[in-house]
């Protein structure tokens, strides 16, 4: 049965030699193999080949080797400890708007915006609506900036609930991407309007990617 010796910085090391392989394995070779190995040759390091009885290769340890200790994976992308490499991320801009998010009697068109704090380019627009009141049936009819670009194929208004159903699949869109300062607007307005105490509240959140 091998046996392995936890802790010795070297087999000529007298103190183990003596206490552990001289009683495990047999006293030191001449050639600092143990007794019952045959030495077979030399390897590239010019060190001797030795061979146990039962034909497995004897290794000497020439010293205690380093202990490499990996970083974790999340440290990987530091440049320095506390100091992360630029980045991609996946991340909701929240867009508001006047009066809540509102539409009611007096607030027939709202232009949801947001401001990026770092670059950006959107990728998926997500709109949810919640109505109140028998009139409430008018559709968003938007169209989308970043900054004063528009971002359609024409300037007509297209409907926003449509292409940014939460439920749509695959519905994605590759927006201009945009400096830190720019806006993000959704200029809407109804294709029927509200009336009495009639509301429409509208939730709208463009996903994209940010560097960071």
């Amino acid at each position: 049965m091998p046996f392995e010796v936890i802790g010795a910085e070297d087999y000529e090391d007298a103190d183990v030699e003596g206490s552990v392989m001289g009683s495990v394995m047999g006293y030191a070779g001449p050639m600092g193999g143990f007794e019952g190995s045959a030495v077979v040759g030399i390897d590239d390091e010019g060190e001797p080949i030795m061979l146990d009885g039962a034909g497995r290769r004897v290794r000497r340890r020439r010293g205690r080797h380093p202990v490499v200790v990996q970083k974790p994976r999340w440290r990987m992308s530091q440049l320095a400890p506390g100091v992360i490499a630029p980045d991609q991320g996946l991340l909701p801009l929240p867009l508001t708007a006047p009066n809540s998010n509102t539409f009611d009697l007096t607030h027939q068109a709202l232009t949801f915006e947001g401001q990026i704090q770092k670059p950006f380019r959107g990728e998926r627009l997500l709109v949810d609506v919640v109505r109140t009141g028998a009139s409430a049936t008018g559709r968003l009819i938007s169209q989308l900036f970043v900054g004063t670009d528009l971002q359609q194929l024409d300037v007509a208004g297209f409907d926003a609930e449509s292409v940014g159903n939460p439920t749509a699949f695959g519905v994605r869109l590759t927006m201009k991407p945009a400096t830190p300062g720019v806006f993000i607007r959704l200029v809407t307005v109804l294709s029927a309007p509200v009336a009495g105490a009639d509301t429409i509240f509208a939730s709208v959140t463009i996903l994209g990617r940010n560097v960071h």
